[in-house]
């Protein structure tokens, strides 16, 4: 009997095409929920508000007449810097700052539900990437119909309808990556994706050193004593010593620190 490895051709596209079809079902499902819903929460991470947009969904909720509430998760790890720049950006828009670990203003999100949906028992669906905190929200929002969260990405399976509290009905989608949008360094730097998954660690850990560059390098040099402006791969190479992470004849283990560097980010030990 002869073995086929899906290392072949064949089975290569195969795959490739199965791949594609769940995703274009997946969109079906949430598309659906997104019409039969009165009203759409995006929850984003803080640390990567924009990257953690979804610009289709907020299209086609626009398109569909749902009215979409941003809950810009996280808030509890990130700098006031940065609270104070998405405050600005988002001035006059519905969005609300929130940390599902503090479980903060919860009834200010259902406030600005009531203001948005009239009549009772509403039909809320949650959007957003994954390990963005959407399971949690729903999680601090539901009066007993319980989430089950997981720190890794694709966890939430399948669709669930919880009632919520203030008569909220809440529908549950899986964590949404757009299949355009599925590149290592944008769900690596979003904790979509384990560390040690990745295929070029030390390639989103260069991303992220670069962010802090721009926005809050005294946050690298009070966490890890090394100065910031040195170049992206001396940078990982000091982490590696500091962190005595060596491969053989006393190299430098970058993609151990990146991956630590990494983890440190998305722990909520470094904030932008």
């Amino acid at each position: 009997m002869q073995t086929i490895s899906f290392s072949t051709p064949t089975n290569y596209l195969y795959k490739l095409k199965h791949l594609i079809g769940m995703k274009k079902r997946f969109w079906v499902v949430v598309q659906q929920i997104i019409r039969k819903a009165d009203i759409i929460l995006e929850v984003l991470d803080a640390r990567m508000d924009e990257l953690t947009r979804i610009k289709s969904i907020e299209e086609y909720a626009r398109n569909h007449n749902k009215p979409l509430i941003l809950v810009i998760n996280k808030a509890d790890i990130v700098s006031k810097n940065t609270i104070e720049n998405i405050k600005q950006k988002y001035h006059g828009k519905d969005y609300l700052l929130f940390s599902s670990k503090l479980k903060n203003n919860i009834n200010d999100i259902i406030g600005l539900i009531k203001s948005k949906v009239k009549h009772e028992k509403a039909k809320v669906a949650v959007v957003g990437y994954p390990n963005t905190g959407k399971s949690s929200l729903i999680n601090v929002l539901s009066k007993g119909g319980k989430v089950r969260v997981s720190l890794e990405s694709g966890f939430t399976k399948g669709l669930q309808l919880i009632r919520g509290k203030g008569d909220l009905m809440l529908f549950d989608t899986p964590g949404i990556v757009p299949f355009q949008q599925r590149d290592e360094i944008r769900l690596g730097l979003v904790s979509g994706i384990s560390p040690q998954k990745l295929s070029d660690a030390d390639i989103v850990a260069f991303e992220l050193i670069k962010i802090f560059k721009e926005n809050n390098p005294k946050a690298l040099e009070e966490a890890y004593s090394i100065n910031p402006e040195i170049e992206l791969e001396e940078f990982l190479i000091e982490l590696a010593k500091k962190w005595n992470m060596f491969l053989k004849n006393a190299v430098p283990d970058e993609r151990r620190a990146a991956i630590q560097l990494l983890t440190d980010w998305h722990n909520g030990k470094i904030r932008v």
